[in-house]
């Protein structure tokens, strides 16, 4: 069915009024934007409005299911996709943690197709990083789905999934604040994955983007916060763990926890190693965790592998998903999918 044409004019007068709206109510609005039928200054109102009022469950859900009627949709041949997009956030100054566990899980079994952007607020964004480890962030279409009907594993450049976002571009670019754009990612992977590690960038966001999720439906989904602050399942403490799953019929069931690093059979530590400086910085880290070199940095991909795995439904135990992550980088097995990766992304569908 279409969705249910509202006036836009009125939703945005409701909002500048501080009311929340309904998930339809949202979707509609955000529709509006995708489209290109709001004015800038329209714009501006609607995300400031949201953004001084806080954004609530039912609106993240909305806005995220106008996203996705708007991207570019990939086709495979692969099931149980899982994703390790975060929010990002926060100047966050260590190395692309996600992206590399993404790599790992997929050398050890997981269908994944990672969604990422460019650096926003942190040092080094997943597109960056992948473009200095050799891999075609521009890869069109057919070239994206080759690789993962072909490895398990591709790269989904948001600027190219989801062309609609250049109606707002500008004036997010302009605001300089946060605003629900800056959330959505993660709730709109173009392979439509239905399982997710996703990494709240900011602690208060995993409550908000569990109980979006939980609207939208997952098949399961991690939402993590460190209490380090990190967006990971974090090397140097405690580990938030907001549980969402969804049965047959779309009713979810959200569970609370918490993780430690000796629950994966690592040892915790400090995070010396883990900053980087920048893009080149992150891919030499990267480099050295695939060849074997121990320390800090290895020790969070490995969790942060393990967790994806479990996501994805090939682990439950986490000492298991952990040992299995291990494997994954000494085996050679990751660096040989990157490698992998680098040259397919780069070849003629």
């Amino acid at each position: 069915m279409p969705p249910i044409q509202h006036d836009f004019l009125a939703l945005l007068g409701r909002v500048s009024a501080g009311e929340n709206l309904s998930q339809e109510e949202m979707a509609a609005a955000v529709d509006h934007l995708m489209e290109g039928a709001a004015s800038d200054e329209q714009i501006a109102m609607l995300l400031t409005a949201l953004a001084h009022k806080g954004e609530t469950v039912d609106e993240v859900a909305g806005a995220a299911e106008s996203m996705r009627r708007h991207m570019t949709p990939l086709r495979t041949t692969r099931t149980d996709l899982v994703d390790t997009c975060g929010t990002g956030g926060g100047g966050s100054t260590t190395f692309n943690v996600s992206t590399t566990a993404a790599l790992v899980a997929a050398a050890a079994g997981a269908n994944v197709a990672k969604h990422g952007n460019r650096s926003v607020t942190s040092r080094t964004g997943s597109a960056d990083v992948l473009a200095e480890l050799g891999v075609n962030i521009e890869a069109t279409v057919p070239q994206v789905e080759a690789c993962l009907d072909q490895l398990g594993v591709c790269f989904c450049y948001a600027p190219l999934m989801h062309p609609a976002m250049r109606h707002v571009g500008a004036v997010r670019k302009q605001l300089g604040i946060r605003t629900i754009f800056n959330v959505l990612g993660p709730l709109a992977n173009p392979a439509g994955a239905r399982r997710q590690l996703l990494g709240a960038g900011r602690p208060e966001l995993r409550p908000l983007l569990a109980g979006a999720i939980a609207r939208l439906g997952t098949d399961h989904t991690l939402v993590v916060s460190g209490d380090d602050g990190l967006g990971d399942v974090t090397i140097t403490g405690g580990t938030r763990v907001s549980d969402v799953r969804c049965d047959a019929s779309g009713k979810a069931e959200l569970k609370e926890f918490s993780w430690t690093p000796e629950d994966f059979g690592v040892d915790r530590g400090g995070a010396a190693g883990i900053e980087v400086e920048g893009p080149e910085h992150s891919a030499a880290v990267i480099r050295k965790i695939l060849k074997g070199a121990p320390g800090a940095a290895r020790d969070i991909v490995v969790l942060n592998a393990a967790a994806t795995l479990i996501v994805a439904g090939l682990e439950k135990d986490p000492r298991a998903a952990g040992r299995r992550a291990s494997e994954a980088i000494d085996t050679g097995a990751t660096a040989d999918l990157l490698a992998a990766l680098a040259t397919l992304s780069h070849a003629p569908a």
